[in-house]
């Protein structure tokens, strides 16, 4: 689904407004509405046509018509529209999230995300015992549903080149989380990921397990963690995560599957640091080139290259990652702009091009 990234109406993008809850839908917002014949549900103009909802918001002045469930079944997020914001109406990212720790811990997580590459907060209201946020609306396609349409075959596999592009992109991003925000992600997994296009790119859009690094301690555990992308010591219960190392292990599962369509360690990822799997775990994790073509026929700078920052992001000991962020950018840095060079090629081709430029050199007249 495409729709815009924008803050809307007269919203500063780097300010956070909490609005008390409105008590009933507004009943002007309401009258751009009207049934649907069909299955009795209501609809809204969305760009001059009709479209079903599921449920009306209120928060503050702003009127949110929620279109339909977006991301992972465990966390009430919606696609929802707001006809009167700016030209034609805005689409946005609204979330519902029940009281507690956990929800003040995202909150603290929010409002330091002011950077436009990422979901940032429009405005937010205690509803209840729950709290609805809005967000910006982030232009493109779920990562799952990405990779769904590829095992399908309705589209083609993301070429090596194409991975490295978009983890590079991705790991800035996350290191800048890191290291300018101090905000570990936590739950990096394709359905908590945007491709959007103009140019194409990997964006996060849930922070629901997100945490500040200063509260790494007492961190409230989130509810959408998926055992396969997230890291051994996510999982294992008594260990103190370092959030950039768990978030270098997410992505480098992502790697190795945008490379493969596989997930690592024989499908198990993140499971294979967990006690009952470690012990034959440990020598399951085969190299790209070993389980895609793609990467078999790469030369072997660029294979080396890719497997060395992949399988060292996919460590099961968080020491044996790469500890320094630096490091890890520079090593995807390295491959990225030999992708961008002249293509080496491999020594059989090489041979065959040395073979074929002699046959076509032009030979002086005797």
């Amino acid at each position: 689904m495409k729709c815009h990234v924008s803050v809307s109406g007269d919203t500063t993008p780097n300010t956070l407004r909490k609005h008390r809850p409105g008590c009933r839908p507004n009943e002007s917002a309401m009258s751009s509405s009207n049934k649907n014949k069909n299955d009795g549900r209501k609809t809204i103009k969305v760009r001059g046509r009709p479209r079903p909802y599921l449920d009306h918001r209120r928060v503050g002045r702003r009127d949110y018509y929620l279109l339909e469930p977006v991301g992972s079944p465990f966390r009430q997020r919606y696609l929802a529209f707001d006809p009167r914001s700016g030209p034609g109406g805005d689409f946005f990212l609204f979330q519902v999230w029940p009281g507690g720790p956990a929800t003040q811990q995202q909150l603290r997580v929010l409002k330091r995300l002011k950077d436009d590459s990422l979901p940032r907060v429009v405005e937010w209201q205690r509803r209840g015992s729950d709290v609805d946020i809005v967000l910006t609306w982030i232009e493109g396609i779920s990562l799952a549903e990405y990779l769904e349409n590829i095992r399908e075959g309705r589209r083609p596999p993301v070429s090596p080149r194409d991975a490295v592009r978009l983890i590079h992109g991705l790991a800035n991003a996350v290191c800048k989380l890191h290291q300018r925000q101090q905000i570990a992600h936590g739950d990096i997994q394709p359905p908590n990921i945007i491709i959007s296009d103009h140019p194409s790119r990997l964006v996060l859009i849930d922070f629901g397990s997100a945490w500040t690094t200063e509260s790494t301690a007492w961190r409230e555990e989130g509810d959408g963690l998926h055992r396969c992308y997230a890291a051994p010591e996510l999982q294992n219960k008594g260990a103190t995560p370092v959030g950039f190392l768990a978030d270098q292990f997410s992505v480098s599962v992502l790697f190795y599957e945008l490379l493969t369509q596989q997930l690592p360690y024989g499908g198990l990822g993140g499971k294979a640091g967990l006690p009952v799997h470690i012990s034959r775990a440990k020598n399951a994790l085969a190299a790209p080139s070993q389980v895609s073509p793609a990467c078999r026929v790469l030369p072997s700078t660029l294979r080396e290259g890719i497997e060395r920052v992949v399988l060292r992001g996919l460590a099961l000991d968080p020491a044996d990652r790469y500890v320094d962020r630096h490091q890890w950018l520079n090593d995807l840095f390295a491959v990225y702009a030999r992708f961008r060079l002249a293509p080496e090629l491999p020594p059989g081709e090489n041979v065959l091009t040395r073979v074929i430029h002699w046959l076509v050199k032009p030979r002086a007249k005797p």
